[in-house]
């Protein structure tokens, strides 16, 4: 009797369902070692919870100098009044995956200068609204409380070929402090992004910091497991 050979074997239905169960089998154990990494990755991402609490803006920085890891991303509040006539316009500032505009202005402190980002608005005429609209109104000289995210300056940026260039698309305070009038006051070299949205505009997205930690092992060894078990 002849033999079958090994493709009449494999052909047969019972073959092809143990092939059709160990294909499934891998993709099951590749699918675990992937979350199992995945796991890793979150676990290593730890949200520095310290920096959600709310403390004195002068606890964490002084006019003049630099904004550290500590300072970067903390939540702080300070005393101070918002100069109306500062208020500017930058451009291309993404919130919520959209792309729009933020109305800055700058905020005056017993300690010293401080530029604030006090929302956003998706296009440059809504925002130009508001910012008219605060610019007119008689505001209140009297110091108030302020609250928000305190984080360090970004760096300038020369404006594309064809944009106005005057325009400001980054949250430079360098830049931002050359366009408003000079003072005698110091300047904080971070800024603030406002905690409350002026009315018309939405408030800035403001992400806690994610401090990197050490990777959870546990989760990567159980990944390298089950990788491994597809080739058994």
């Amino acid at each position: 009797m002849t033999q079958p050979t090994f493709w009449q074997v494999a052909r047969r239905p019972q073959w092809i369902a143990a092939l059709l169960a160990v294909m499934a089998v891998a993709a099951a154990f590749a699918f675990l070692g992937k979350w199992q990494l995945e796991r890793a990755v979150i676990s290593g991402q730890n949200i520095d919870h310290q920096t959600e609490t709310v403390v004195p803006l002068s606890t964490l920085a002084k006019p003049g100098g630099i904004v550290d890891e500590r300072a970067a991303g903390h939540l702080a509040s300070v005393t101070g009044a918002l100069d109306r006539s500062s208020l500017v316009i930058l451009s291309d500032r993404m919130n919520g995956g959209q792309k729009g505009y933020w109305l800055v202005g700058r905020v005056t402190t017993q300690d010293g200068a401080l530029a604030d980002a006090l929302g956003w608005g998706p296009t440059l005429e809504a925002v130009t609204s508001v910012r008219d609209r605060m610019a007119s109104e008689i505001g209140d000289a009297s110091l108030g409380n302020i609250t928000g995210r305190f984080m360090p300056s970004e760096a300038p940026a020369i404006p594309a070929s064809g944009q106005n260039p005057f325009s400001m698309t980054t949250m430079s305070v360098p830049a931002l402090f050359n366009v408003w009038s000079a003072n005698d006051q110091d300047i904080y070299t971070g800024y603030l992004v406002d905690a409350i949205a002026p009315e018309g505009l939405v408030k800035i997205d403001s992400a806690p910091p994610v401090s990197d930690s050490t990777y959870n092992w546990l989760n990567i060894f159980y990944a390298i497991e089950w990788l491994s078990l597809i080739h058994i």
